[in-house]
């Protein structure tokens, strides 16, 4: 295979936010092109929320044979900007690789909160796609970002597997996406350490069945309570104790069981646990609880 040829590309999101969806619309659109296109995910059980990553491999001229997940991309795509401060997105990404990030946030400001020195694509999508979808849903916003910073596909070839993935809402869709390749900000890349890949289970080189690792040993049954699924949100309540009326709504509709009483008899949640699905807010009968941006 000609690697120079290759584009490897890491999708990172959270479960709902499309992110899977959008790696198997780009490799529809590269093979209707003739191109060569693998598209895949990789997540756990956990449910919407929880972070999600996907990953594409497109090649002009020849088959591709690898399927194994993308550890070394040349395009890091990232759904939603608050993932970068729970996990490594950028981690592997090659020598003059590109970071496509939804934020609102200015090149300059993104390297200096993040440290991020590769070639940076900025959208906001989440703007796009609440005043052009109606939901923030950002997937085909992103895909306009990738067309506009690596054009790797085109705006034309995505439209036909959009009109088979959205029927009467792909016009909306394609909207959303020529909107997003108008907005994308491009910072170049600046001089960057070389790619560092995090050695994986399994990539050890040959070993005997006597030297694989056990499949699978709980060596700490019972710590779920250590996991922090609060890094899964992306917005969190916020509560006004002046308009609660202590009816326990929220207390009781909580799905994680995560809002516990204060000592004043009002009700808060633990972010540490809160998933962000705004059901508490959704069932005050008071308007006490509002959703923010996690980012806030």
């Amino acid at each position: 295979m000609t690697k120079s040829k290759l584009t490897e590309i890491r999708w990172h999101g959270r479960g709902g936010q499309g992110a899977v969806t959008s790696a198997e619309l780009v490799a529809q659109a590269a093979i209707g092109e003739g191109k060569y296109a693998q598209a895949f995910p990789s997540f756990s059980p956990e449910r919407r929320g929880a972070p999600v990553m996907a990953f594409n491999r497109i090649n002009p001229d020849e088959p591709i044979r690898t399927r194994a997940e993308v550890d070394q991309p040349d395009v890091v795509l990232i759904m939603d900007p608050n993932l970068l401060s729970i996990l490594d997105a950028t981690s592997g990404l090659k020598e003059g690789g590109t970071v496509i990030i939804n934020t609102k946030k200015s090149v300059e400001q993104v390297r200096k909160d993040f440290g991020i020195s590769a070639r940076l694509a900025l959208v906001d999508a989440n703007t796009i796609a609440q005043e052009t979808l109606g939901v923030l849903i950002v997937n085909t916003t992103m895909i306009g970002a990738m067309i506009k910073a690596t054009g790797v596909i085109s705006s034309e070839s995505i439209k036909e597997p959009f009109e088979k993935r959205f029927g009467r809402l792909a016009e909306r869709n394609i909207k959303a996406l020529e909107r997003a390749v108008e907005e994308t900000k491009i910072g170049e890349w600046l001089e960057m350490a070389k790619a560092k890949t995090k050695e994986k289970p399994g990539t050890k080189g040959e070993l005997s069945w006597k030297e694989i690792e056990i499949g699978c040993f709980i060596t700490k049954p019972g710590n779920s309570v250590e996991i922090k699924t609060g890094d899964w949100k992306s917005r969190r309540p916020e509560f006004d104790f002046d308009k609660c009326n202590k009816c326990t709504l929220c207390y009781f509709f909580c799905p994680e069981g995560c809002i516990a009483k204060t000592k004043d008899g009002y009700f808060e949640a633990d972010l540490f646990y809160c998933k962000g699905c705004g059901i508490c807010a959704t069932e005050c009968p008071k308007d006490a609880i509002t959703m923010v941006e996690e980012a806030k």
